[in-house]
């Protein structure tokens, strides 16, 4: 987990360098997600319980539908952008796209939304700024064009994308499941 943790801080501190240093250490995406990405989700879930300190009508039911909300939401969504990938990433790379690397580039990016659901739940209260959190991920996302091998020009369209996938399937999922529990 801390390799994992390590990879998402370099994402956050330096994008563009942090993707350099993947591209090196060329991490297996398999091992980053059981080691790394789901004891992140299991830790955004159990963030949930947090609520309970600073809502005091909160009920158990509806803690522990938001915790399963949150771990459900993430794993759904790197199974959906792992076949949406795989259906349209190579129309914008130079080459066959890379399953190993653009499989890593998913765990990382949903690695950074859970991060984000962490620090969202860990705060009482709702801050504004945090809700465009997200925005950052994208920039992130954009500066992983050189690692997957995006061609010149199609950047934009390898953005839309990858955001699409990796940012707005994980929200719109989150978002829908909310509906249904409140």
């Amino acid at each position: 987990m801390l390799r994992f943790i390590k990879y998402i801080f370099q994402l956050l501190l330096s994008p563009a360098l942090g993707w350099e240093d993947i591209e090196k250490e060329n991490p297996d995406p398999e091992e980053l997600m059981r080691t790394g990405l789901y004891p992140l989700m299991g830790v955004a879930a159990a963030t949930e319980f947090l609520g309970f300190a600073w809502n005091r009508h909160m009920e158990l039911g509806e803690v522990l539908m938001r915790a399963l909300a949150d771990f459900g939401t993430y794993f759904v969504a790197v199974f959906i952008a792992k076949l949406i990938f795989e259906l349209y990433l190579k129309k914008v790379t130079t080459a066959a796209p890379d399953e190993r690397r653009s499989f890593t580039l998913i765990v990382l990016g949903i690695g950074l939304m859970v991060l984000i659901q962490i620090i969202d739940n860990c705060i009482p209260w709702q801050i504004v700024i945090l809700k465009f959190l997200p925005l950052y991920a994208v920039l992130v996302i954009y500066k992983a064009s050189d690692y997957i091998g995006v061609r010149r020009g199609d950047e934009l369209r390898f953005m839309g994308l990858a955001a699409g996938v990796i940012v707005v399937v994980p929200l719109l999922i989150y978002y829908l499941l909310y509906l249904i529990i409140v």
